[in-house]
């Protein structure tokens, strides 16, 4: 569908933030604000999700189903998509296309730009994630037309995947194997409103599921899917079925990144050449997790919440309750209603634990012996249970000259219930969590998304409204800023690195191009004036193998890729002293 697009031109307001963790000094922006206009005409409709494009825009969901583009300098912001009259929002809608007079966790959610977005001719795509009905979602492609500042084209993917009210979760990335990642929640089952469903977290499709494409089973799942919608050939089995599943046991994952090699070329020891997918999930009342995903683990839900430790949860199963839709629901993790069981973690069936992943981090396990009053005041006053509500994640990526002293590695969460972005410190390998979370930017919001640009800036959208469904409709309704872009910088001295291609100072700058990229037949590599001859090269694919070596002295060399398969590659250069010269990711097409 076509529409008119609307542009709106906004100013920057500016003030320093002070008082951070460790002291360190930033300033806020809020990029679409005017103080001369009324703040409604500026503030997003319930933003979902926030993408920084290579085109140095920001790109934006609204739950209510609009995309829009905004110019980080300017601030002007452009809707690129209008397909409010096919999205369906929630309970308190009227139908598709409906006024929005309140919110649910149905909507337009996760988007993804093509990795060639805005830099390979033909590969301006957006993927997109919306609910059509109140049952279920599509994946959707739209092709992106700068010059008219429009998507148009939509071409639908896989759709059948389930959705609700509550718990859909809807977070998406493409991962450096060109790879759709998409978080599929629990869908609020066995709780409040569906208290009487049966959570299907643990529940896998049959063979004559994936034929028939029923996917209803892929609730509280985490879905790997090719980029014309179907099942990776590598994908795991489950039960001898290959399916869109990647890790199952999840109940309402909101955030998914890949960890990011430096873009300075400095390895880390242990990082693969496709680096690591990391998630952030919602616990129910105790137990939000960060969790590193595995080709086909299990993270416990609902067995499990957090670790297998017995604290401040087990498995009520509201659904099996003697007059279950007659009673109401109680948050009480030690209570069960009359007519259901229950299981404890440790007594977690083998078909979980034998397969579990725990989580690096489990976030306020519990209040342990204060009561549930002084638990929500020691933190901070907004939590009815010891949660945050992880609303996403991203990794901090390391930049010559922009890099925050001791941030890397880490992984930066925002939140709904407290208003705060947790940084949390990796060790170098980037397979733990060395330190407890480190809060900044407290505020009266609620923290939906995070993106960061190349030179460093943190961009953070809020949510329009206070409260959604389920406990976090205890949080404030009065927030400082609704439906923003909040844009924060750091104003201290930034990390200075070395050049891998500049070691020494003064010494000269080697002169390395590879090229085409991406590329088809061959792979060419002009090398400047290399001190220390021969030059290693390397050409790893995304599981670390590499499936072309070799050295040269020549100051042209040229590899011969036609018969690999095509995706991401990994080409590393070293001299005859070992120094690496240049590490550049490749795509073959």
């Amino acid at each position: 569908m076509k529409t008119a697009t609307l542009t709106v031109c906004l100013i920057i307001l500016s003030f320093p933030i002070i008082g951070y963790a460790q002291g360190e000094p930033f300033a806020m922006t809020v990029l679409n604000q005017k103080p001369s206009q009324p703040a409604d005409r500026y503030r997003l409709m319930h933003p979902f999700d926030i993408t920084y494009g290579q085109d140095n825009f920001l790109y934006i969901t609204e739950k209510v189903g609009r995309i829009c583009r905004v110019d980080t300098g300017t601030g002007i912001r452009s809707i690129i998509l209008d397909i409010r009259n096919k999205v369906y929002l929630g309970i308190n809608r009227n139908g598709p296309g409906g006024t929005a007079t309140g919110i649910s966790q149905n909507g337009m959610l996760g988007m993804a730009l093509h990795p060639g977005f805005g830099t390979i001719p033909g590969k301006d795509s957006i993927y997109v994630a919306y609910c059509y009905n109140n049952q279920y979602l599509r994946i959707s492609r739209f092709f992106y037309n700068a010059a008219t500042d429009t998507c148009t084209n939509e071409t639908t993917l896989i759709e059948g995947l389930p959705s609700s009210p509550d718990h859909s979760s809807g977070r998406m990335i493409i991962g450096a194997d060109q790879k759709i990642y998409y978080s599929c929640g629990d869908l609020g089952y066995n709780q409040f409103g569906n208290k009487c469903r049966e959570i299907l977290s643990q529940h896998l499709p049959s063979a004559s599921d994936i034929q028939n494409q029923t996917y209803t089973r892929y609730a509280g799942k985490i879905l790997r899917i090719n980029l014309d919608g179907s099942i990776p050939a590598d994908n795991p089995q489950w039960n001898s079925v290959r399916s869109h599943i990647f890790t199952a046991g999840h109940r309402n994952p909101q955030g998914l990144v890949w960890e990011k090699e430096p873009s300075n070329g400095s390895p880390l020891p242990t990082l693969t050449p496709g680096g690591r997918l990391f998630s952030s999930e919602h616990g129910p009342n105790s137990d939000d997790e960060i969790n590193v995903l595995e080709s086909g683990r299990n993270y416990g839900w609902p067995y499990i919440a957090g670790d297998t430790d017995n604290v401040n949860y087990r498995y009520n199963r509201w659904f099996e309750a003697t007059n279950c839709s007659g009673i109401d629901f109680e948050e009480n993790p030690n209570y069960t209603p009359a007519g259901a069981t229950y299981t404890r973690e440790k007594d977690a069936p083998a078909s979980v634990k034998n397969n579990f992943r725990k989580p690096l981090k489990s976030v306020y396990t519990s209040c342990g012996s204060q009561s549930v009053t002084t638990c929500e005041l020691v933190n901070g006053g907004w939590l009815k249970f010891p949660t945050i509500a992880p609303s996403s994640i991203e990794f901090y990526e390391l930049n010559i000259g922009k890099g925050i002293p001791g941030w890397y590695p880490s992984l930066l969460v925002p939140t709904l219930r407290k208003g705060t972005l947790y940084r949390f410190k990796l060790d170098p390998s980037g397979s733990t969590i060395v330190s407890d979370s480190i809060p900044y930017f407290g505020s009266a919001n609620r923290y939906r998304d995070i993106a960061m640009s190349p030179d460093g800036k943190i961009y953070i959208i809020t949510d329009s409204t206070g409260s959604t469904s389920g406990p976090s409709a205890q949080n404030p309704t009065t927030l400082t800023h609704r439906g923003a872009i909040l844009v924060f910088r750091y104003t201290g001295s930034v990390l200075a690195l070395p050049d891998p291609q500049n070691p020494l100072p003064g010494a000269p700058v080697v002169q390395i191009s590879v090229y085409p990229n991406p590329a088809t037949a061959q792979i060419h590599i002009r090398l400047g004036k290399i001190r220390h001859q021969p030059v290693t090269y390397r050409l790893y694919d995304m599981a670390g193998r590499a499936v072309i070596s070799g050295v040269t002295s020549r100051s042209l060399h040229s590899l011969a890729v036609a018969d690999l398969r095509r995706g991401m590659y990994v080409l590393t250069l070293h001299d005859g002293n070992g120094t690496e010269l240049k590490k550049e990711k490749i795509i073959l097409q």
